[in-house]
């Protein structure tokens, strides 16, 4: 079984452990709800228009900047508060394995290209370990701003995690 970076030397990669429920983590990534909850990055907000969490199922949504310092950035590179943003899931193993890939075909003057995000849950005893694996940009200003997306949008997965764990043991 390989351990290795299966998405190539190309890729940033993220891991992470929670005390939380295997079914809860899954949700967070497969429902509409769930991903509206987490996966916008700190002042921005998401709306999931389609969701198919199935091999060739779509996944669209619309990401809304709506911090001032989220609509400053995107103004100062050139782009629009808003994005629409398709994507088709590829993998599903229920409970292991997603990989979602996305079409980047919304940045002025950069021709459209492919973006894929591996997520792989391991249950231990309790706990979610999750790893989650994204390619790079092609430039190093959209990876670092996507380094700094994913470690805002890993923040906002730990309280939705948190807060569902809250809800069970009541």
């Amino acid at each position: 079984m390989m351990h290795g970076n299966e998405l190539g030397a190309q890729t940033i990669r993220f891991e992470r452990v929670y005390k939380a429920s295997i079914e809860d983590v899954w949700a967070l990534w497969t429902t509409k709800q769930g991903l509206e909850e987490w996966f916008a990055p700190e002042g921005m907000s998401m709306e999931v228009s389609v969701l198919e969490p199935r091999v060739g199922g779509q996944f669209d949504h619309v990401m809304t900047a709506v911090g001032a310092e989220q609509v400053a950035f995107l103004a100062n590179l050139d782009r629009p508060p808003r994005a629409w943003v398709s994507g088709q899931f590829i993998e599903v193993e229920p409970h292991r394995r997603l990989r979602i890939r996305f079409d980047i075909d919304f940045v002025p003057g950069v021709d459209p290209y492919p973006y894929d995000m591996l997520v792989e849950l391991h249950a231990e005893a309790g706990r979610v370990r999750m790893v989650l694996t994204a390619d790079r940009h092609p430039d190093a200003e959209s990876t670092r701003g996507a380094i700094i997306g994913l470690t805002s949008q890993l923040q906002r997965f730990e309280l939705a995690v948190a807060a569902r764990t809250k809800l069970e043991q009541r």
